[in-house]
């Protein structure tokens, strides 16, 4: 075989196994993404709040948003790095975000961590915020047990037709005190 055969053989090779662990990194990503996603569903949120039910996350989110579908995804809880160059060895907490919308008048977001990006999803889990937006406002509720009251609370009122303020009917001219004339 000539070298230039060879030369043809190696870079053709080069180029399947940069292939090949350029298609496997996104599938290890989606696997771990998977897991945590399924972790999460799985959660008893009993375990977030005694008061609620020994029930699946899923299926509590399910109940108390009339059956609207769910959209689950992985992210980094919302954390901020300060320094790239002190935080660089920094392990961002995994978390897993449920929203869905109740009724085309609320919003309702729940974060869950699982883990870390570099441990994956592991240790115990633990809630790590849930907002309700009604009306364009969003507020946090401070317990997962809240959520179902804040739901079938009626949206706020907003003023409708607020009084003109008083200097608006005022023209540029009208209002205007002219000194008094002296004849």
């Amino acid at each position: 075989m000539s070298n230039r055969g060879m030369r043809q053989k190696i870079l053709s090779l080069w180029v399947v196994l940069l292939t090949v662990c350029l298609w496997a990194q996104p599938s290890s990503a989606k696997k771990t993404e998977k897991a945590a996603i399924r972790r999460a569903k799985k959660l008893m949120v009993s375990s977030f709040d005694r008061s609620l039910p020994n029930v699946s996350l899923e299926f509590f989110l399910r109940n108390e948003g009339g059956g609207a579908p769910i959209k689950w995804e992985v992210n980094d809880c919302g954390e901020q790095i300060e320094n790239l160059a002190t935080d660089r060895g920094h392990d961002s907490p995994m978390c897993v975000e449920a929203d869905f919308d109740v009724k085309d008048r609320a919003a309702v977001t729940i974060l869950v961590s699982v883990g870390t990006f570099k441990g994956g999803p592991s240790g115990v889990p633990a809630l790590w915020r849930v907002t309700i937006t009604l009306s364009g406002i969003s507020r946090p509720v401070r317990h997962l047990g809240d959520l179902p009251m804040e739901l079938h609370r009626p949206a706020p009122r907003l003023p409708r037709d607020l009084p003109v303020p008083v200097g608006a009917l005022i023209g540029p001219n009208q209002g205007r005190i002219d000194p008094p004339r002296c004849n």
